[in-house]
């Protein structure tokens, strides 16, 4: 017996089907996401669990070390911890100087100083970077150009000048312009 407009291939039939597989592999495709992002989570949170034990454990040592050196530091004589504290002082100025360069000091100073200036002191502290020059300019024009040129180069900062003075010729002398100037030079350890 045939059923007349009764077609199991017809269109609407291949259409709705197609949906529900579509249907069906997105369903799928979304439960692996899931069980994927659920066992992401596990690993992650067992993980997470692992390094708290672990950080917990080196702060267990951690407070046992220091309990080791107070007990230590307890034990030495309040002169003998001056004594070393006043060494570390020597072998810090030690190392601060070392990393001061003065090669470098003098060739941007040379840089910066004018046929017409003569400096006749440099003082660096050299911990804190701070150079005080004192020297001679023929005029204040030469002095002004100095100062510019100090404060152009990139390794001075915090130029400063802290007194000028006329100076009068002495005998095989020259007239001219004492002064004093402060700065900070930045390029220690270079």
């Amino acid at each position: 017996m045939l059923i007349s407009g009764f077609n199991l291939s017809a269109l609407d039939y291949r259409r709705g089907r197609r949906e529900l597989l579509r249907a069906a592999a997105a369903v799928a495709a979304l439960t692996l996401l899931l069980a994927g992002q659920v066992a992401l989570w596990v690993v992650g949170s067992q993980e997470g669990r692992a390094i708290a034990a672990r950080f917990a454990q080196m702060e267990a040592e951690f407070r046992l070390h220091q309990d080791e050196v107070r007990a230590v530091l307890a034990a030495v004589p309040e002169e003998v911890l001056k004594r070393y504290e006043v060494k570390v002082g020597v072998y810090n100025q030690i190392l601060e100087a070392s990393a001061f360069s003065w090669t470098g000091l003098l060739v941007e100073l040379e840089r910066s100083v004018p046929p017409s200036v003569s400096l006749s002191e440099i003082h660096p502290d050299l911990a804190t970077g701070q150079v005080r020059l004192r020297g001679v300019a023929r005029s204040f024009d030469d002095l002004g150009l100095f100062l510019r040129g100090l404060e152009e180069r990139t390794v001075f900062r915090d130029v400063y000048l802290l007194h000028q003075a006329d100076r009068k010729a002495t005998p095989g002398g020259q007239d001219g312009l004492e002064f004093a100037v402060n700065l900070v030079y930045q390029g220690r350890g270079r």
